[in-house]
């Protein structure tokens, strides 16, 4: 008995930049650099805090993911989910306060969360000795989404502990992913098995779904604005693009299903943007370029490479082009 809610508030595969804002604080609270991360996908930390600024899934996949490798900390997202305010959050706290079970906790959950993102679907699927919680991407993700469902085990783990209270065991619960490399394989004593979608859940005893649950109620005003979305789709593809910058064919056809959204959508964006697919693909070669240029890891004709030249004197040329000095010389410095 499936209760499923989708959100049509949203263009398709966007979220709730807010939800990231977690990362940074915490990030900043141990006194870890987060600027390295913003400037990989070319975001400024203060969007982070405006609940009205919503952004490409993808984008939010790859500055988490990068957060992640600037703190060396593989289980980031993971352990950001397990200092998160759960009574602060908007749709527990007001699941929390109309509801007296987990079963009607959960009814008037699934279809509030949804407002914080319309990039995955969210359902509740009772059987006959069990209940998953799921939630489904829309789109399979280019960029791999494994700090996002490392932060979402520790959320739905705790949320689930919370509401269920002095009737939890960790040997009755199960969390599956495709993405399990996000927390330990024994994490709080759950089965952590491997899934074959890019989506997430957790299952436990459906009986559980008729106790009453014990927490505290808090409410918190939900705020379902939305802006900025022509500037994020320009942003995400920064992030999808990265790992992609060989590859001959990089039209607005393909980069729009990289992004998961139509071509006209796409090409709408970076006309609102006042900008073109070549342009950004070009700027972003130049910005990957000076990366690997500071890192002083790889030769100049492995980073023309990877850019999508395969001789050294054509990248040399692209690079002095648009910066005015050779590869040599700004690596130098």
């Amino acid at each position: 008995m499936p209760f499923n809610s989708t959100s049509q508030e949203h263009s398709e595969g966007f979220i709730r930049l807010s939800l990231a804002a977690p990362f940074l604080q915490y990030l900043t609270e141990r006194k870890i650099n987060p600027q390295p991360a913003l400037d990989q996908v070319g975001l400024k930390a203060e969007l982070l805090s405006d609940p009205s600024v919503f952004v490409h899934s993808e984008l939010v996949y790859g500055l988490v993911n990068a957060f992640s490798e600037v703190s060396g900390d593989r289980y980031l997202g993971l352990n950001v989910g397990e200092t998160f305010d759960l009574q602060g959050w908007p749709p527990f706290a007001q699941a929390l306060q109309s509801t007296e079970t987990l079963f009607e906790f959960f009814s008037r959950f699934v279809g509030l969360v949804p407002r914080e993102s319309n990039s995955v679907r969210h359902s509740l699927v009772i059987e006959a000795d069990k209940a998953t919680y799921r939630i489904e991407r829309q789109q399979e993700p280019t960029v791999p989404p494994i700090q996002v469902t490392g932060f979402g085990a520790a959320i739905y783990v705790r949320l689930l502990q919370t509401v269920v209270g002095g009737s939890w065991d960790s040997s009755r619960v199960q969390w599956e992913s495709r993405y399990i490399n996000g927390l330990p394989i024994d994490y709080k004593g759950i089965d952590v098995s491997l899934g074959r979608d890019p989506g997430m859940q957790i299952s436990f005893p459906v009986e559980w779904l008729f106790l009453s649950h014990a927490s505290e109620a808090y409410t918190t005003p939900l705020d379902s604005t939305w802006q900025n979305e022509e500037v994020t789709v320009v942003a995400a593809l920064r992030s999808v693009l990265r790992d992609k910058l060989d590859e001959t064919d990089l039209g607005p056809e393909v980069v729009a299903g990289f992004l998961g959204i139509q071509p006209d959508r796409f090409l709408r964006a970076l006309q609102q943007q006042r900008t073109t697919l070549p342009r950004e693909i070009k700027r972003l070669r130049v910005d990957v370029a000076k990366e690997h240029l500071r890192e002083d890891k790889m030769t100049i004709a492995e980073i023309g490479l990877m850019l999508g030249y395969s001789d050294k004197s054509h990248f040399t040329r692209f690079f002095r082009g648009q910066t005015g000095m050779a590869p040599t010389k700004f690596r130098l410095g």
